[in-house]
């Protein structure tokens, strides 16, 4: 009699398909709550747009709080990095690097994508209000964003381009607060046009600190 052989799947093999599983609900989920809001996206409506099961969506996530903060600590986190602070190492002057990067993310945007919001922005004002959880996580998504870019400004003050006596700190809140409000109201007015006149002050206060 011949006996059936049980295939194994490795642990490395298991491993690896539970983080692509994970990764396709956050990629899913990502777009979804871009275009309608945390809120207004079910778990349902997730699922139903990957090749998983309910079942394996519990299984990442016990409630879909926990997918919204995976969001904002796995998603939205190091979209800031890779889309506003690793660029700037390309920059010997980081004031440059910041008013191009701002000139080619936000006033390069496409219209369409423009009235979709910043994700960050998005969250803040949909859930920072009505739950804790969601709060603590995109302030630190923001202190984050502050954090990082002082790095930057700092390696300025160091190589002679942003004057000595310039707070670091405050300029880096300053340009993370301008860029959420800019984008703001470039999606809540539903006017690209608006760009450049936002801008143009912006990039005024930054060659006043310039060394």
């Amino acid at each position: 009699m011949k006996q059936s052989v049980v295939k194994r799947t490795s642990p490395q093999r298991k491993t690896r398909n539970l983080e692509q599983s994970r990764k396709e609900i956050l990629d899913v989920a990502f777009i979804e709550v871009l275009h309608h809001g945390f809120q207004g996206v079910s778990v349902d409506d997730i699922v139903s747009k990957t090749s998983l099961t309910k079942g394996a969506f519990y299984h990442h996530f016990p409630t879909k709080l926990d997918l919204g903060y995976a969001l904002v600590d796995d998603v939205v986190k190091p979209m800031i990095i890779d889309r506003w602070i690793t660029p700037l190492s390309q920059y010997a002057n980081p004031l440059k690097g910041i008013v191009e990067l701002m000139n080619q993310r936000i006033g390069g945007m496409d219209p369409s994508l423009m009235r979709l919001g910043c994700p960050l922005n998005n969250l803040v004002q949909e859930m920072a209000p009505v739950d804790h959880g969601f709060n603590k996580r995109l302030q630190a998504a923001l202190a984050l964003w502050i954090t990082e870019l002082e790095v930057h400004l700092k390696r300025g003050k160091k190589t002679g381009f942003v004057r000595k006596d310039v707070n670091t700190r405050q300029v880096a809140h300053f340009v993370v607060m301008a860029h959420e409000g800019m984008f703001g109201l470039l999606k809540g007015l539903n006017n690209p046009g608006l760009f450049e006149v936002l801008f143009a002050p912006f990039k005024n206060y930054l060659r006043t600190i310039e060394a």
